[in-house]
């Protein structure tokens, strides 16, 4: 079945603001409407969320207890040869570097510190770690092939952005999504640096699998521990995975909108095409400058769905410190077509 080209993208998944966060508040740039809030705005307009997970392939986290600065990486509190110990595993794993800490309502807190590592590549997923007595101790951190005190992970870890000082909306909507979180699996729980898409809190990334949600309420922490718990994507809340490609975050969006009726999941007499090795990517071809073909293993054959790049309409203010509104781009879809199962890779 193909579908012709169209200048629009199917609808976009209904967009739930956080049930503690009115949207009529957003009156955008107005000072008498109090502090504004990126997040709040964000939700007012039903911005859509998919097709914008950071590109990341691999983690390196790195516990470091007490308050962050507003940097991207808060280092300022780590011991300097720490600090350049993990900045260059980092660079050697080609890693995105995040800092952890325990949430405030954890049990779990210990002396020592913990430091992880993750590949997220679909089909390679693996996470590791290792735990140190003592910061003094980082300066001697290696990969695992040259140390053997690294140990597997077979769970995976919830990390939910906090960094308040970055973005007030981290902290707002991330401390009680973190709360609650921890509150179901407290060892599987960190609060994490900046992950990106401030507006988008409370932002919760899935390692190993690299699974960026957004807009988490603390009410909704249960459905994603029990769906990642079953190998599946809670996709009304899916940013998408971070080591696919824009383009192909919004391929598989717009494929599991054509497939199920709804990107969401609503239609509830079709699978939900949810699991972590659902519409697995297939091929990316870029045909013109905006413009992308993406395979995907559908469920009755390989299926090619051609994303075309949209520059933002209307300007906004895509953070809290936002010094003045700016456009930001999305995709819309040009054409869908299901071929025969026996094209499938």
């Amino acid at each position: 079945m193909t579908s012709p080209a169209t200048s629009g993208a199917p609808a976009a998944p209904p967009v739930d603001p956080p049930v503690h966060v009115d949207p009529a508040d957003d009156v955008a740039d107005e000072p008498s409407a109090g502090p504004f809030r990126c997040t709040t705005a964000s939700a007012g307009r039903a911005e859509p969320m998919f097709a914008t997970a950071s590109r990341v392939d691999r983690w390196l986290l790195v516990e470091q207890t007490g308050p962050w600065g507003p940097e991207s990486v808060p280092a300022g509190r780590m011991d300097p040869a720490a600090f350049a110990a993990v900045s260059r595993l980092a660079r050697e794993f080609r890693a995105r570097l995040l800092l952890i800490r325990r949430p405030s309502s954890s049990e779990a807190e210990q002396s020592g510190v913990t430091v992880f590592l993750a590949e997220s590549r679909a089909g390679r997923e693996w996470l590791m770690s290792r735990w140190f007595d003592d910061v003094a101790e980082l300066p001697s951190l290696r990969l695992p092939a040259s140390d053997p005190e690294w140990r597997t992970e077979t769970e995976p870890l919830y990390l939910v952005c906090t960094h308040g000082r970055h973005d007030p909306c981290c902290a707002l909507f991330g401390r009680p999504v973190a709360s609650a979180m921890c509150g179901l699996v407290p060892e599987r729980t960190w609060e994490s640096s900046h992950v990106g898409g401030d507006r988008f809190g409370a932002n919760v990334v899935v390692l190993p699998q690299g699974l960026y949600l957004g807009r988490v309420i603390p009410g909704r922490a249960s459905e994603v521990v029990d769906a990642v718990a079953a190998r599946r994507i809670p996709v009304n809340l899916l940013r998408g995975r971070s080591s696919f490609s824009l383009p192909m975050q919004a391929a598989q969006h717009f494929a599991r909108a054509e497939l199920v009726g709804s990107a969401d999941g609503a239609s509830l007499d079709r699978p939900l095409l949810d699991g972590f090795d659902d519409l697995r990517p297939l091929g990316e071809e870029q045909l013109a400058r905006d413009e992308w073909q993406i395979r995907l293993r559908g469920p009755d054959g390989t299926l090619a769905v051609v994303v075309r790049r949209t520059p933002g309409n209307t300007p906004h203010r895509l953070t809290c410190h936002a010094p003045q509104p700016q456009v930001f781009p999305g995709f819309e879809l040009v054409s869908y077509d299901a071929a025969p199962s026996a094209n499938v890779a």
